[in-house]
């Protein structure tokens, strides 16, 4: 195969293996044995394989369900069991709201006899907000600190000061319900609080932490709305465990496993890959080792980008963008980065792939590979080569898999 096949295919089984449809069977069926009633909410990117799990494994144990997911995500599920609601990411809309107030008024009704399962993935913070500010200026901050290449840590301290829902503020509601969460992991770090901005997890950042990023990124934020930034509230939570289900680990491995599948010696370079994105490409394509043979180089990880165009695109369709120019007429280097949701960006696209002859494709469809980079627009300019990467949602989401192959 060539190495756009093969680059196609270890991406394709990677994402594959960190579907958190089997994950989460098991954690269910470890961590709430027994036939006692659930109530169940299944927030985020993944929430219909999570759910469809709960279904499965909990069945007619489930009194009141409720799944909060991207628009085009649910697909042909249908559960009685569950009542979906599709709302926008990564910046809220009305939709967003309606899915919170939905699981609030739920929320509002258990007692200390209950038990809510809260099954998480990423993308839940946008997916699942009901603001303390108006909706418009909530949106005007996410979008802002989005744009100006806010780190998902930064992002979702902010998102948990200025929300209703977030920093444990759910489950807080759900009190005096036991609340038990089992997540899947889009954060690096697997901070609990970070993951769909811990709406089950009390928040204990630091207002200097929150205000740094407010003066980095919202400086030109009217004053009066950033006041709800420094108010942290204590959040009573009755805590029945935190579980993960899949994180960067697995997709990462599985990647690796795929390479070595085709003929490739493989090596998994980093785990927890940040930064500007056009930066990170054009250091890895530059870091390839002279070697001879098969060689595939992973990184996993969650770039950004700082918008200075107004062209359309993704991190990691950015990224395989630099990697054309840098590895334009270079034999035997190819270069791929997906999103494991399927979407980059406000995009169609999972990512985008590279290879010494995509710069010369771009040109001969008319585009200038250099000018697309500067106005953002990777999204036009690898759909000129026909070196997007279009997968559709996946149902799971742990983080960005990127990688570099040789022969």
């Amino acid at each position: 195969m060539s190495l756009y096949e093969d680059a196609l295919t270890i991406a394709a089984r990677a994402v594959k293996a960190a579907d958190p449809y089997d994950t989460t069977c098991e954690a269910l069926k470890r961590f709430l044995p027994g036939g006692d009633a659930v109530t169940v909410f299944s927030i985020g990117k993944a929430a219909i394989p999570m759910a469809q799990a709960a279904a499965d494994v909990l069945g007619g144990r489930i009194k009141k369900g409720l799944v909060v997911t991207k628009y085009g995500h649910t697909g042909d599920f249908s559960s009685p069991y569950f009542e979906v609601i599709e709302a926008a990411h990564p910046v809220s809309d009305e939709n967003s709201v309606r899915a919170a107030e939905a699981a609030l008024a739920v929320a509002d009704g258990l007692t200390e006899k209950d038990t809510a399962v809260v099954l998480l993935s990423g993308g839940g913070s946008a997916l699942f907000e009901k603001s303390l500010i108006p909706a418009q200026a909530q949106r005007a901050i996410t979008e802002k600190l989005l744009s100006r290449g806010a780190e998902i840590e930064e992002i979702n301290a902010v998102r948990r000061r200025i929300s209703a829902v977030k920093g444990g503020k759910f489950a807080a509601r759900c009190y005096p319900a036991r609340v038990i969460t089992f997540a899947l992991s889009d954060v690096l770090s697997n901070d609990k609080s970070v993951i769909a901005s811990g709406i089950t997890v009390p928040d204990e950042t630091p207002d200097a932490f929150v205000k740094a990023v407010a003066d980095r990124y919202l400086y030109d934020i009217d004053g009066a709305l950033l006041d709800a930034l420094y108010h942290k509230e204590n959040c009573r939570v009755n805590d029945g465990g935190y579980h993960f289900v899949g994180d960067i680990n697995r997709l990462c491995e599985a990647a690796k496993e795929a390479a070595e599948s085709l003929g490739y010696r493989a090596e998994i370079v980093s785990r927890s890959l940040t930064g500007e994105a056009r930066d990170r490409a054009r250091e890895i394509v530059e870091s390839v080792p002279d070697r001879p043979g098969k060689r595939a180089y992973l990184y996993g990880g969650e770039t950004t980008v700082t918008l200075r165009g107004k062209g359309l695109g993704g991190r990691n369709q950015e990224m395989a963008l630099t990697a054309a120019i840098a590895l334009k007429d270079r034999e035997g280097v190819a270069f791929c980065s997906v999103g494991s949701d399927g979407t980059d960006g406000p995009t169609d696209a999972a990512g985008g792939y590279a290879d010494g002859g995509t710069y010369a494709a771009m040109q001969t469809a008319g585009v200038s590979p250099e000018a697309a980079l500067e106005e953002n627009d990777s999204y036009h300019a690898l759909k000129a080569a026909n070196t997007l990467i279009v997968t559709g949602p996946t149902g799971t989401n742990v983080n960005d898999l990127t990688f570099v192959l040789t022969e």
